[in-house]
């Protein structure tokens, strides 16, 4: 992932003193923290904001309780930091560690605490293609400018310790934190051992505004990292920083500066983008299609779409209708797929795969393994899938699914959704008549007779139905 050069533009490490902004010297004295609350429980629409920031969509007229929903982002926060590869088992303690900086072949923090998927990577290399030198926008995505936030505080770290202060644009709310030291869990992996405090008052607390002079005041001024963080970021990253500090032993006291002593000793680690698992058990709806709960009745007219109740079907109505009509009548066909033809294995390359994790190279080592189902990701809801005849006319290289001889005889079709979370074939020889009743439709009306975007459900653990008489709109995946 890249770290924005903004993002280190504001993170101003340089080795003189601050020169201006609300945290700056002259200014020190004036600065004011309207009130914001942070911290405790989020309203449900901040929690369903910040989640879909992580890529985890629920439906936001989801009746999913707040507590339930309030741990769904705690443990995504979890999984984000790729915490049980690190902790399994708590508590961390620090003290066993070397430090980072003992190690003189180490790479800087800055790059150590950058993680991205495969799906990223080739999005930043043809972002480069193109000249786009930053790709991922900031201040648009919570989730995001948390990560690029580390990178700048990993950036501190290379600098010398400095401290940090987080801000938003409208001054409304500050986080002053100082990375007491950095401790090497692996060669990849850097622990920050940070301490932090968040103002709540309608004006800077006394602790906060000593501890900010004790830098900016002496004799000899400290660099100060001044980073842009928005409130939705500061959300994400106090959450971070609260769950974290409660995983440390209480024996552990590493050295902090007098003006500290009421702040919270914390630590934080490289975040990343979840995993394909994880996508998949944060996302899945298993029932209600409005709001999640078990669904005990189906649409009478479509037959497609589940509900809990009539209240949940009539609230859905208005954006129901028009697929309703198009369903209404349809015909499904049931089909059963596989992972791979019988006799192979398959080595699947997922956009989610960690590139800092090896995760491609324990794919390969676990390939010739029996693997389970595909996670359900959309449990009982319709979505899009693309349907693609595996065919010797097809153009470009073949899937990876394919073999040679298997792409010329025709012998499969490749089912699978935008996100690729499912990505599975179905072979003819598991059944013929299921096989020619969606693959001649797919030759009837799709683009050159080899794919098509079709309505499917997931019925099943290896089981889907998918529409044969009602398409969506042509995809632009």
């Amino acid at each position: 992932m890249l770290c924005h050069p903004q993002k280190l533009i504001s993170a101003d490490c340089g080795s003189h003193h601050i020169r201006s902004g609300p945290f700056g010297k002259s200014k020190l004295s004036s600065l004011n923290l309207s009130p914001f609350v942070i911290g405790g429980m989020l309203p449900r629409d901040e929690i369903l904001g910040l989640l879909s920031s992580m890529g985890v969509e629920l439906p936001r007229k989801t009746k999913l309780p707040d507590a339930e929903l309030d741990k769904r982002l705690s443990k995504a926060l979890d999984s984000a930091q790729y915490l049980t590869r690190v902790i399994p088992t708590l508590p961390l303690d620090p003290s066993s560690y070397p430090s980072w900086f003992r190690d003189k072949s180490n790479k800087p923090v800055l790059d150590a605490i950058r993680r991205h998927n495969i799906g990223e990577a080739t999005m930043i290399y043809e972002s480069k293609m193109k000249g786009i030198d930053n790709p991922v926008p900031l201040y648009t995505n919570a989730f995001m400018d948390v990560r690029q936030t580390l990178m700048s505080i990993g950036n501190a770290c290379d600098s010398g310790m400095n401290p940090i202060v987080l801000q938003d644009p409208g001054q409304s709310s500050g986080i002053c934190m100082r990375v007491l030291e950095v401790k090497q869990f692996d060669a990849q992996t850097p622990i920050l051992i940070v301490v932090f405090r968040h103002d709540l008052a309608g004006a800077l607390s006394p602790a906060s505004f000593q501890w900010l002079s004790s830098y900016v005041t002496s004799d000899t001024p400290t660099a100060m990292a001044n980073i842009t963080a928005t409130m939705q970021e500061q959300h994400l990253l106090l959450r971070l920083l609260r769950q974290n500090s409660k995983r440390l032993p209480v024996s552990y006291k590493p050295k902090r500066a007098a003006t500290e002593t009421s702040f919270t000793l914390s630590f934080l680690l490289p975040v990343g983008p979840l995993g394909a698992q994880d996508v998949a058990k944060y996302n899945t709806n298993n029932g209600c299609a409005v709001c999640g709960d078990p669904a005990k009745q189906k649409c009478s007219r479509c037959g497609a779409v589940r509900y809990c109740d009539a209240a949940c079907q009539k609230e859905d109505w208005k954006s129901h209708r028009p697929l309703c009509a198009s369903w209404q009548g349809a015909k499904w066909q049931g089909l059963t797929f596989a992972l791979e033809q019988p006799g192979t294995y398959a080595l699947r390359f997922s956009r989610y795969d960690n590139v800092q994790h090896d995760d491609v190279q324990k794919r390969l080592e676990r390939a010739k393994e029996k693997q389970g189902p595909p996670a359900n990701t959309h449990g009982m809801t319709p979505f899009i899938v693309k349907v693609q005849i595996n065919s010797s006319q097809a153009h470009g290289p073949a899937h990876p699914l394919f073999s040679t001889s298997a792409r010329d005889n025709g012998s499969n079709f490749l089912i699978y959704d935008q996100r690729r979370t499912l990505d599975v074939m179905v072979l003819r020889a598991s059944d013929a008549a299921q096989f020619s009743a969606v693959a001649d439709v797919v030759r009837a009306k799709g683009e050159r007779g080899l794919k098509m975007f079709c309505w499917a459900i997931r019925t099943g653990e290896w089981t889907i139905d998918i529409c044969l008489d009602r398409h969506p709109e042509w995809q632009m995946w």
